[in-house]
Protein backbone atom coordinates (compact mmCIF):
# COMPACT_ATOMS: atom_id res chain seq x y z
CA UNK A 1 0.00 0.00 0.00
CA UNK A 2 3.19 2.44 0.63
CA UNK A 3 3.96 2.33 -3.21
CA UNK A 4 0.14 3.57 -4.28
CA UNK A 5 -0.01 6.39 -1.42
CA UNK A 6 3.21 7.46 -3.12
CA UNK A 7 1.59 7.88 -6.02
CA UNK A 8 0.02 11.40 -7.27
CA UNK A 9 -3.77 11.59 -7.86
CA UNK A 10 -3.68 11.14 -11.85
CA UNK A 11 -1.40 8.31 -10.91
CA UNK A 12 -3.68 6.49 -8.53
CA UNK A 13 -7.17 6.97 -10.74
CA UNK A 14 -4.23 5.09 -13.51
CA UNK A 15 -3.69 2.18 -11.62
CA UNK A 16 -7.12 1.70 -10.38
CA UNK A 17 -8.54 2.07 -14.00
CA UNK A 18 -5.50 -0.50 -14.60
CA UNK A 19 -6.30 -2.63 -12.01
CA UNK A 20 -10.23 -3.12 -13.28
CA UNK A 21 -8.54 -3.77 -16.94
CA UNK A 22 -6.90 -6.33 -14.87
CA UNK A 23 -9.95 -8.21 -13.19
CA UNK A 24 -11.69 -7.77 -16.10
CA UNK A 25 -9.94 -9.47 -18.47
CA UNK A 26 -8.82 -12.42 -16.41
CA UNK A 27 -12.78 -12.13 -15.19
CA UNK A 28 -13.74 -13.14 -19.32
CA UNK A 29 -11.09 -15.99 -19.31
CA UNK A 30 -12.57 -17.73 -16.09
CA UNK A 31 -16.39 -17.42 -17.40
CA UNK A 32 -15.84 -18.41 -21.05
CA UNK A 33 -13.93 -21.38 -19.59
CA UNK A 34 -17.10 -21.84 -17.11
CA UNK A 35 -19.11 -21.88 -20.19
CA UNK A 36 -17.12 -24.55 -21.85
CA UNK A 37 -17.02 -26.47 -18.60
CA UNK A 38 -21.31 -26.12 -17.79
CA UNK A 39 -22.94 -25.45 -20.30
CA UNK A 40 -26.20 -26.00 -19.62
CA UNK A 41 -25.86 -23.60 -16.91
CA UNK A 42 -24.56 -20.97 -19.65
CA UNK A 43 -27.37 -21.18 -21.56
CA UNK A 44 -29.29 -20.26 -18.56
CA UNK A 45 -26.92 -17.29 -17.92
CA UNK A 46 -27.02 -16.13 -21.45
CA UNK A 47 -30.60 -16.22 -22.24
CA UNK A 48 -30.86 -14.20 -18.61
CA UNK A 49 -28.60 -11.90 -19.55
CA UNK A 50 -29.85 -11.15 -23.22
CA UNK A 51 -33.32 -10.77 -21.43
CA UNK A 52 -31.77 -8.41 -18.98
CA UNK A 53 -30.27 -6.15 -21.64
CA UNK A 54 -33.49 -6.32 -23.62
CA UNK A 55 -35.50 -5.02 -20.61
CA UNK A 56 -33.21 -2.24 -20.25
CA UNK A 57 -33.18 -1.64 -24.00
CA UNK A 58 -37.12 -1.32 -23.40
CA UNK A 59 -36.57 1.07 -20.52
CA UNK A 60 -33.84 2.99 -21.89
CA UNK A 61 -36.38 3.23 -25.31
CA UNK A 62 -39.28 4.40 -22.86
CA UNK A 63 -37.42 6.93 -21.30
CA UNK A 64 -36.29 8.55 -24.57
CA UNK A 65 -40.26 8.52 -26.01
CA UNK A 66 -41.22 10.05 -22.66
CA UNK A 67 -39.16 12.38 -22.85
CA UNK A 68 -39.21 13.25 -26.71
CA UNK A 69 -43.40 13.51 -26.00
CA UNK A 70 -42.73 16.11 -23.13
CA UNK A 71 -40.09 18.21 -25.81
CA UNK A 72 -41.87 17.33 -28.82
CA UNK A 73 -45.44 17.27 -28.41
CA UNK A 74 -45.29 13.64 -30.20
CA UNK A 75 -48.08 11.33 -28.65
CA UNK A 76 -46.42 7.77 -30.01
CA UNK A 77 -44.47 5.79 -27.87
CA UNK A 78 -44.14 3.18 -30.12
CA UNK A 79 -44.69 -0.60 -31.02
CA UNK A 80 -40.65 -1.41 -30.41
CA UNK A 81 -40.73 -0.82 -26.93
CA UNK A 82 -43.46 -3.26 -26.09
CA UNK A 83 -41.51 -5.57 -28.41
CA UNK A 84 -38.34 -5.16 -26.23
CA UNK A 85 -40.30 -5.45 -22.76
CA UNK A 86 -42.15 -8.85 -24.46
CA UNK A 87 -38.44 -10.22 -25.47
CA UNK A 88 -36.70 -9.51 -21.90
CA UNK A 89 -39.42 -11.00 -19.95
CA UNK A 90 -39.32 -14.52 -22.53
CA UNK A 91 -35.45 -14.65 -22.54
CA UNK A 92 -35.69 -14.66 -18.83
CA UNK A 93 -37.05 -17.29 -19.12
CA UNK A 94 -34.34 -20.12 -19.84
CA UNK A 95 -36.70 -22.61 -21.42
CA UNK A 96 -38.29 -20.50 -24.00
CA UNK A 97 -34.50 -19.92 -25.23
CA UNK A 98 -34.12 -23.54 -25.33
CA UNK A 99 -37.29 -24.55 -27.19
CA UNK A 100 -36.07 -21.51 -29.71
CA UNK A 101 -32.74 -23.43 -30.05
CA UNK A 102 -34.62 -26.91 -30.81
CA UNK A 103 -36.71 -25.46 -33.08
CA UNK A 104 -34.25 -23.81 -35.05
CA UNK A 105 -32.10 -27.35 -35.39
CA UNK A 106 -35.11 -29.02 -35.80
CA UNK A 107 -35.65 -26.97 -38.85
CA UNK A 108 -31.97 -27.13 -40.23
CA UNK A 109 -32.23 -31.25 -39.44
CA UNK A 110 -35.32 -31.28 -41.80
CA UNK A 111 -34.12 -28.90 -44.53
CA UNK A 112 -30.91 -31.14 -44.49
CA UNK A 113 -32.98 -34.61 -44.77
CA UNK A 114 -34.85 -33.10 -47.73
CA UNK A 115 -32.04 -31.68 -49.37
CA UNK A 116 -30.51 -35.04 -49.14
CA UNK A 117 -33.85 -36.72 -50.83
CA UNK A 118 -34.11 -34.27 -53.50
CA UNK A 119 -30.40 -35.05 -54.19
CA UNK A 120 -30.58 -38.47 -54.20
CA UNK A 121 -33.56 -38.30 -56.23
CA UNK A 122 -31.94 -36.48 -58.60
CA UNK A 123 -28.76 -38.25 -58.80
CA UNK A 124 -31.20 -41.81 -60.03
CA UNK A 125 -32.51 -39.45 -62.68
CA UNK A 126 -29.12 -38.58 -64.08
CA UNK A 127 -27.57 -42.02 -63.96
CA UNK A 128 -25.62 -41.84 -66.97
CA UNK A 129 -23.68 -39.51 -65.71
CA UNK A 130 -21.05 -42.63 -64.78
CA UNK A 131 -18.03 -40.05 -63.63
CA UNK A 132 -20.41 -38.37 -60.77
CA UNK A 133 -22.89 -40.67 -59.84
CA UNK A 134 -20.99 -42.42 -56.86
CA UNK A 135 -19.41 -39.16 -55.39
CA UNK A 136 -23.53 -37.70 -55.60
CA UNK A 137 -24.91 -40.81 -53.81
CA UNK A 138 -22.99 -40.36 -51.07
CA UNK A 139 -23.36 -37.04 -50.81
CA UNK A 140 -27.49 -37.44 -51.01
CA UNK A 141 -26.74 -40.25 -48.33
CA UNK A 142 -24.67 -38.22 -45.84
CA UNK A 143 -26.99 -35.26 -45.97
CA UNK A 144 -29.61 -37.43 -44.71
CA UNK A 145 -27.44 -38.99 -42.37
CA UNK A 146 -26.59 -35.61 -40.97
CA UNK A 147 -30.35 -34.41 -40.95
CA UNK A 148 -31.46 -37.22 -39.04
CA UNK A 149 -28.27 -36.75 -36.36
CA UNK A 150 -29.31 -32.75 -36.35
CA UNK A 151 -33.47 -33.62 -36.00
CA UNK A 152 -32.49 -36.27 -32.96
CA UNK A 153 -30.18 -34.07 -31.01
CA UNK A 154 -31.33 -30.98 -31.54
CA UNK A 155 -31.27 -29.36 -28.33
CA UNK A 156 -27.88 -31.08 -27.24
CA UNK A 157 -26.17 -29.16 -30.53
CA UNK A 158 -27.77 -26.04 -29.74
CA UNK A 159 -26.63 -26.16 -25.96
CA UNK A 160 -23.44 -27.17 -26.76
CA UNK A 161 -22.75 -24.70 -29.94
CA UNK A 162 -24.23 -21.57 -27.88
CA UNK A 163 -21.92 -22.61 -25.20
CA UNK A 164 -18.56 -23.08 -27.71
CA UNK A 165 -19.66 -19.94 -29.32
CA UNK A 166 -19.61 -17.80 -25.95
CA UNK A 167 -17.06 -19.50 -23.90
CA UNK A 168 -14.73 -18.67 -26.96
CA UNK A 169 -15.78 -15.38 -27.46
CA UNK A 170 -15.07 -14.58 -23.68
CA UNK A 171 -11.83 -16.71 -23.75
CA UNK A 172 -10.59 -14.56 -26.81
CA UNK A 173 -11.87 -11.01 -26.12
CA UNK A 174 -10.37 -11.82 -22.10
CA UNK A 175 -6.85 -12.54 -23.77
CA UNK A 176 -7.28 -9.31 -25.77
CA UNK A 177 -8.28 -7.55 -23.24
CA UNK A 178 -4.84 -8.57 -20.92
CA UNK A 179 -2.70 -8.10 -24.10
CA UNK A 180 -3.99 -4.74 -24.02
CA UNK A 181 -3.36 -4.43 -20.32
CA UNK A 182 -0.04 -5.37 -20.53
CA UNK A 183 1.23 -2.91 -22.94
CA UNK A 184 -1.00 0.07 -20.82
CA UNK A 185 0.72 -1.67 -17.94
CA UNK A 186 4.34 -1.07 -19.38
CA UNK A 187 3.55 2.35 -20.37
CA UNK A 188 2.23 3.17 -16.65
CA UNK A 189 5.45 1.97 -15.14
CA UNK A 190 8.42 3.77 -17.27
CA UNK A 191 5.89 6.90 -17.98
CA UNK A 192 4.20 7.47 -14.36
CA UNK A 193 4.01 10.87 -13.42
CA UNK A 194 5.56 12.13 -16.46
CA UNK A 195 2.05 13.10 -18.09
Amino acid sequence: MSIISSFSSADRKKFILLLLWLISGVGMIIVGIMALIRRKEAIGAISGFLGVCALITGIITLIVRISQVKRLGKRNIGLDIIIWLALGILLLNTRILHRLGKLAFIIFGIVLICEGVRAFIACRKNKEEKGWYIPRMIFSVGFVILGIIVLSNAEAIFTNLTALAVGIFFIIHGTELLYEWIGRAKHFYYFRGTE
